[in-house]
């Protein structure tokens, strides 16, 4: 039985009923999504109807009396539709029973406000004790909707049949509650404390993020990752035990245990960093996004310029224009929460309008997509100055936007920022002095901008940077105060860096020996390029192309060792290494500080690299390996299986001195199980 079929139906319905039925008898453990969303909202409802009544037996009992004295044995009471007449001893007792009726529903429907928090924590039923009772609530519900329908509308409203039916609900949600509430996965204090909160925010981040992007569309999970850092979802700042990518793992492997969503994966490599939703999943997402109002859709299931329901606007591409001007009539600034872009090639923001946004927490305006063919520009940055007004920004995405060339200095007023992705920005030259004033900043991404030649001094004040793509180290200009490498080297949290290399720099080379001071490193990747060597020929979009992705580099004799000798190597658990475009023939010697033996993954492309032994032995530790674009790189399976005793993985590209290689015809290997 699909959860969307049942999303649409009711009780009301006997095929419906009879199918919930047959379900409820299986031996299925009944999920929360069908609860939730099916089973719920009906009982809600007959329970509203059955308000209804009691309401208008309550107010007709008062004043409705049918005998003409005063010493009349009984009391009429009518309801809009019927009457009933009840003996008692006097209009108190009347009075009294419709205040018990009464009360009886305000706890039932306590109760089921409390059920349903619980429910949207618990990722199963797992208890056998939790799920017999909710299927005695079901079945319960079941009936009373079978009677309903059956019954006469006389008898419904007789006041014996509402106390009959509302002492067994009343049995039976309580019974319910107690099961959750003895559960050792949740009590009343944590129902009440921040772990309520999360598990709110857990399902309205499934209801913000994949249906926005286009049906059939493979969105990286770092982008979800990041929106619902911006929303205020996912916050580790200043935690040592998980990272936002943690966090976001957990409620993946959720999603995709429900069927919720599914992994993208690429060739055939065993971990995923995208994923998709099913257009049935996505329509059924869409209904619900619409119905609380987070944006809004057109009948295809398409995000549209309309953002008069929502505090969230998507950025579309119309057949009248952009939906950039149509912000300001349709959006209020001060409403603004979040702006997404979905696929709004051309940003010409009104500068007077977008300095207003003063609450707005989440601004995407980069792509979201993996390939740069989206572009995205500006005709003028200016409108970038009004970011000083934006308080409450924790995620701002600029991200192969072009013709952006300098960042404004408000930007570094941002102080609630948390993610700066500016990847791909291919026209940005500098970053701003004082962007050390971001104190909250734990993800940084200036990967693929090619322009920058230095790092700003203030940079090595981010000190809870967790991720840091895209550092330079260039050649020092006289008089120039940049920042260096081993500024970093005191950070906590940092786990994640890739680093750009002036490779006609000596002093470049030498200054990532200290890279043996960074303790927590888990993941580097090093790039070498001649990007900022020559003044006299200026760089064009279609020479740094040409320089970052073709795979004849002239070879250059390697680095000089250091003048001073490495210290122990520290016990420093690296997980991966990307080297691209290494210039000499074999590993560095400051590759050795790490326990390579510990190293799950290397990727390597480009280069000179003709040996990958690294110190005295020839042995690699790893599981996953790629291989791209290595000339010059010689050896056969036997050798490479040698080389990596544990591999499970390799892929290569373009590598045509590696002979008998059993791969396939994507140049992929890996292992049975």
């Amino acid at each position: 039985m699909s959860t969307r079929a049942l999303s649409t139906t009711s009780f009301e319905s006997p095929y419906v009923s009879l199918d919930l039925l047959s379900y409820l008898k299986s031996r299925q453990v009944t999920p929360f999504q069908i609860f939730n969303e099916v089973i719920m909202p009906d009982f809600l409802h007959q329970m509203s109807e059955l308000k209804q009544l009691v309401e208008g037996s309550s107010g007709s009992g008062g004043s409705g009396s049918s005998g003409s004295g005063s010493g009349s044995g009984s009391s009429g009471r009518g309801s809009g539709s019927g009457s009933t007449t009840t003996t008692n001893n006097g209009d108190d007792t009347i009075v009294e029973e419709d205040s018990d009726l009464q009360g009886m529903f305000e706890e039932i429907q306590n109760d089921l406000i409390y059920i349903k928090k619980a429910c949207v924590q618990f990722k199963q039923w797992e208890e056998d004790q939790v799920n017999v009772s909710m299927k005695h609530l079901v079945f319960r519900a079941l009936d009373d909707a079978f009677k309903q329908r059956t019954g006469s509308q006389e008898r419904r409203e007789e006041t014996s049949y509402l106390r009959d039916k509302l002492v067994k609900t009343h049995h039976l949600v309580s019974m319910l509650k107690k099961s959750l509430h003895s559960s050792p996965q949740l009590s009343s204090g944590n129902l009440k404390s921040q772990s309520l909160q999360r598990a709110k925010h857990s399902m309205i981040r499934w209801e913000l993020s994949l249906h926005v992007f286009p049906e059939n569309a493979v969105i990286k999970k770092k982008v979800l990752v990041h929106w619902w850092v911006g929303e205020g979802f996912i916050d580790t700042l200043g935690t040592q035990v998980k990272t936002a990518e943690d966090t976001a793992n957990d409620f993946f492997k959720h999603f995709i245990e429900k069927g919720l969503i599914k992994q993208e994966y690429k060739k055939r490599r065993p971990s995923a960093d995208s994923c998709s939703m099913d257009p049935s999943i996505r329509y059924a997402v869409i209904k619900l996004a619409k119905r609380d109002g987070f944006f809004s859709f057109d009948s295809n299931g398409n995000p549209t310029e309309d953002f008069t329901c929502s505090r969230r606007a998507c950025l579309v591409k119309t057949e009248e224009g952009s939906s950039v001007h149509e912000l300001p009539y349709r959006l209020e600034q001060e409403k603004v929460k979040s702006i997404i872009n979905v696929n709004e090639p051309n940003l010409d923001f009104r500068p007077e309008w977008f300095s207003k946004m003063k609450y707005v927490a989440v601004l995407q305006l980069g792509r979201w997509e993996s390939s740069a063919e989206h572009l995205i520009q500006v005709e003028d940055s200016e409108f970038l100055k009004g970011l000083k007004n934006m308080r409450q920004l924790r995620y701002l995405s600029l991200r192969g936007v072009s013709r952006i060339t300098k960042l404004p200095a408000s930007i570094c007023k941002l102080s609630n920022l948390r993610i700066l992705n500016l990847n791909g920005c291919v026209d940005l030259e500098e970053l701003p002095e004082g962007i050390g004033s971001l104190k909250n900043l734990t993800h940084m991404d200036m990967y693929e901008c090619y322009l920058i030649s230095h790092m700003p001094k203030g940079l090595a004040l981010l000190s809870q940077l967790q991720v840091l793509k895209g550092f330079v180290i260039g050649e020092p200009k006289s008089g120039g105060n940049y920042c260096k490498l081993a500024d970093l080297s005191g950070w906590e949290h940092l786990r994640t860096l890739s680093i750009h290399v002036d490779k006609t720099s000596d002093s470049a080379k030498r200054e990532l020996v200290s890279l043996a001071k960074f303790k927590k490193l888990r993941s580097l990747s090093i790039s070498w390029s001649r990007l900022y060597g020559t003044p006299k020929k200026p760089l064009t979009l279609k020479r740094i192309a040409t320089n970052k992705f073709t795979s004849r580099v002239k070879s250059t004799k390697p680095p000089p060792p250091p003048s001073s000798p490495l210290t122990d190597p520290v016990s420093v658990p690296l997980e991966k290494l990307n080297l691209h475009y290494f210039p000499a023939s074999n590993m560095p010697d400051w590759l050795m500080q790490w326990d390579l033996n510990k190293l799950k993954k290397l990727y390597i492309r480009g280069g000179s690299l003709s040996n990958l032994c690294h110190g005295k032995q020839c042995k690699w530790g790893v599981k996953m390996v790629r291989l791209k674009f290595l000339e010059k790189l010689q050896m056969d399976w036997s050798k490479l299986q040698d080389l990596f005793p544990d591999l499970m993985y390799l892929e290569t590209v373009e590598c045509p001195q590696l002979s008998s290689i059993p791969c396939d015809e994507n140049g992929v290997w890996k292992k049975a199980d």
